[in-house]
């Protein structure tokens, strides 16, 4: 099992724009719920960015940030045209409980494994991975094989999960919402913590953090035990987490597309 602490200094100079490459199209506002709720019918949709008349092509299924309370759907910055990728909204509290993003988010890696040939994706390459709360949500589904299990399909079957800067302790907006008043600093770990569904396989793993010296509070040292413990317990083949020096929770977004795109890579030549 290999797990790997990487130091990298990201200057701004490396982001690159997110622009829409010759022969690639855009469809946007694709329904993927199962929900009846009126909410989940207005919130639960996704665009897919692919390229036309191209097949076999590793997928990434991304999640926006925004502590589960905000945010829009939207493609990443810096990650390779050679991905159909997935961006997808999903319901927000509090019009709707936190938890119930978890299941928007299982519903929108399964509608990509049912749906993505047709976007030239293939099936056995799909990576999902977000940013804050975003990754809190795809941790859930990996670690947890109960959402994707209701939905046909096992959470080993994702080719890999890749968390940027997400809180792997129980997210502060679902202790909020079920009732818990005590500060979101204290660490809570139940069934609603990644670190608390840590009793069965999971896909390959990548974890991408900030700087210590000035990302979220508690986040970096909270990864650090979720790597830690996937390792101990075998959890999986492939570990791996970088700290991104100089950059904050919010600024390790964008470059974390770099390693997306190099992380799946070489777990897509793994698997061949």
């Amino acid at each position: 099992m290999l797990i790997r602490t990487v130091k990298i200094l990201a200057a701004a100079a490396l982001f690159s724009a997110n622009c829409l490459a010759a022969g690639q199209s855009i469809e946007r506002d694709i329904p993927y719920t199962q929900s009846s709720d009126e909410y989940a019918a207005q919130r639960c949709k996704l665009d897919v960015k692919y390229d036309k008349g191209q097949s076999g092509k590793r997928v990434l299924v991304w999640f926006h940030g925004g502590g589960i309370t905000s945010g829009n759907k939207h493609f990443p910055k810096n990650v390779s045209n050679d991905f159909v990728i997935v961006a997808a909204n999903y319901r927000l509290s509090p019009k709707s409980g936190a938890k119930n993003a978890i299941d928007d988010a299982a519903d929108a890696i399964a509608w990509t494994f049912k749906n993505i040939e047709k976007f030239g994706g293939d099936p056995k390459k799909i990576f999902i991975s977000g940013h804050s709360a975003g990754a809190y949500l795809c941790g859930m589904v990996a670690f947890n094989p109960r959402y994707l299990k209701e939905r046909g399909i096992k959470n080993t079957d994702i080719a890999g999960t890749i968390l940027v800067s997400g809180q792997t302790t129980t997210h502060f907006r679902v202790r909020a919402d079920s009732g818990d008043k005590t500060s979101s600093l204290k660490p809570k770990i139940d069934e609603f913590a990644i670190l608390g569904n840590l009793d069965n396989p999971i896909p390959p793993l990548c974890i991408v953090l900030g700087d210590r010296k000035i990302e979220f509070p508690e986040r970096v040292e909270e990864n650090l035990l979720l790597a830690a413990a996937v390792k101990k317990l075998k959890l999986t083949d492939t570990v791996e987490l970088y700290e991104l020096q100089g950059l904050d929770h919010v600024q390790v977004a964008n470059p974390a597309g770099f390693i997306i795109d190099r992380f799946s890579k070489k777990i897509s030549e793994k698997s061949k």
